[in-house]
């Protein structure tokens, strides 16, 4: 369930990609948040959920080079990123012990999460899917993110935005929506950003 699409077309991104060596098209949304959005030291812990194929992982260990300490989670096996701890375990089954092997990375600077269900076309279904998921996200928040820590969840336009929208105002200092370029136009998917943990 928690995985993120994959794109097989050939439009600028997805070529740009193979060109440059990402995994997935999904490496220019991180990169122009990144750059607009979240001021991280080059020293930051993150944590990357849901992060089959790597595109994101690979763009956290270029952005913050080595002294970075990067986690990546998936159910699916996810190719080595040279320096990055992958743990292959579903996020609806993370209990707080599979965070001793990484205890030296705690508390997080960031919490990434560009998970989304299965589409079932079923909306009432698909929202339910997608607010799992952020309850999830939300929960690495509530334990494992540091004070003045930040997060960043892609959601979908409508119910599962008004939901975490609520969740991290009453979390976060700061609020704010983002749909990068990379984004498709057509596509619903948006990005949430919550900085400065209360």
């Amino acid at each position: 369930m928690s995985h993120k699409s994959n794109y097989r077309d050939g439009d600028s991104f997805t070529k740009q990609a193979k060109k440059e060596g990402y995994r997935s098209r999904a490496a220019y949304k991180l990169k122009e948040i990144l750059e607009k959005e979240l001021k991280l030291k080059r020293s930051s812990s993150v944590i990357d959920l849901g992060s089959f194929p790597g595109g994101w992982t690979q763009v956290l260990r270029e952005f913050l080079g080595n002294k970075a300490k990067i986690t990546a989670i998936d159910f699916q096996p996810m190719k080595k990123i040279e320096g990055c701890f992958f743990l292959q375990k579903s996020i609806d089954d993370l209990k707080d012990e599979d965070f001793e092997e990484i205890k030296e990375f705690l508390p997080f600077d960031l919490v990434l999460s560009d998970m989304a269900p299965n589409i079932s076309g079923i909306k009432e279904r698909d929202n339910a899917l997608m607010i799992n998921l952020i309850d999830s996200t939300l929960s690495v928040v509530d334990k494992f993110l540091g004070k003045k820590g930040s997060v960043l969840i892609k959601v979908f336009q409508g119910e599962s935005l008004d939901y975490t929208r609520a969740a991290l105002k009453k979390r976060f200092d700061k609020v704010k929506i983002s749909k990068p370029k990379a984004s498709r136009p057509n596509s619903n998917e948006i990005y949430i950003i919550g900085k400065e943990l209360k």
